[in-house]
């Protein structure tokens, strides 16, 4: 009865804080990168091309992308110095990589990242240069190709969707030939504080960890009339709420991310943890880490990771990189964090 007590209010306290939040006029980030394809090749530019070009050089290799989503990323990767991409993904009933409303956003990637030789828009609608990107519906637990078939295999956004991780890796590493590499990011893992995927419209801390979807849906209708514009001509209703929160979500964490690699023996070319100073402060002023004692710690504030991993054998600094603990490589010297880099 206590910790029920202890929830409910972690759960009232982190509500408020939503409330104050759309009161403030927060942006819907979400519905602001897929709108406008800005956030997406931002962070392109910014952050996902370097890492890459890190690992080793893109010229002439053969990339399957998995997990593509609306294919934004697979356009710019066909964009660079890479031979070919194709790109996959599970399930396009909603939208496609060649639906109409992705014009625009493809349009203002191309300002930032020249498209020009990877889709058009003659028709109306984006159309692929077949030499340089072809989309393959198929899931990432399944492929259809052949073992060894690719040089990189990149999934962005993809592993925090997963049920099943562990097919998902022997997966990517099948079709992965020898010394290719293997290059993912994730983010939103269940645990961390957006991990709902609703913290765009709904930004309560881990509250899907302290409530059923129902009992959140209820609070969210009685506050918002249950309605909410994500994208244009879609709105937030309880199908796709309750949707969000129970299906399709993978509810595990960075933990079995670093054991699967481990297991693999593969080298880990490098790790990337990014754990928010401002979670740690949310935790203690929600009281949400009293509420969820059963969690690890790293678990509820791991807001993003991004990896790099060859398929060949492991080095030592690999496995130290892995299970190195977050706090202590925060708290690590500088000659330990370059040796770790």
């Amino acid at each position: 009865m206590v910790k029920l007590h202890i929830r409910e209010s972690a759960l009232a306290r982190a509500v408020e804080f939503a409330r104050r939040q759309r009161a403030g006029g927060r942006p819907v980030h979400l519905a602001e990168n897929y709108h406008t394809g800005s956030g997406h090749a931002d962070h392109f530019l910014r952050n996902v091309l370097p890492r890459l070009l890190h690992c080793g050089p893109l010229a002439g290799c053969r990339l399957l992308d998995v997990g593509t989503g609306m294919g934004f990323l697979a356009a710019m990767l066909a964009a660079t110095e890479v031979r070919h991409v194709i790109a996959t993904d599970s399930d396009w009933t909603a939208a496609t990589p060649r639906s109409a409303f992705l014009v625009e956003p493809l349009q203002n990637i191309s300002k930032q990242m020249d498209l020009s030789g990877v889709v058009s828009f003659r028709s109306g609608r984006p159309e692929y240069n077949p030499d340089r990107l072809v989309f393959v519906q198929a899931d990432g637990a399944r492929l259809p190709f052949c073992d060894g078939a690719f040089d990189i295999v990149f999934s962005h956004g993809c592993l925090e969707h997963v049920a099943d991780l562990d097919r998902l890796f022997a997966e990517m590493f099948r079709v992965l030939r020898p010394g290719g590499l293997l290059y993912a990011e994730s983010e939103k893992f269940w645990a961390s504080r957006d991990g709902s995927h609703l913290y765009d419209i709904f930004p309560a801390p881990w509250a899907h960890l302290l409530a059923d979807a129902e009992t959140l849906w209820q609070i969210y209708a009685a506050d918002h009339g249950g309605k909410d514009i994500l994208w244009q001509g879609r709105a937030v209703d309880r199908e796709f709420f309750v949707g969000m929160l129970t299906t399709g979500l993978n509810r595990r964490g960075v933990g079995p991310v670093k054991k699967i690699l481990a297991r693999s023996g593969f080298d880990l070319v490098f790790w990337q943890q990014h754990i928010r100073q401002e979670d740690r402060q949310l935790l203690a002023q929600l009281g949400v880490r009293r509420a969820l004692a059963g969690w690890p710690i790293e678990e509820l504030l791991t807001a993003h990771v991004a990896f790099g991993v060859r398929k060949q054998a492991g080095r030592w600094k690999g496995r130290l990189r892995l299970w190195c603990p977050w706090w202590l490589r925060r708290a690590a010297p500088e000659w330990l964090k370059r040796l770790l880099r």
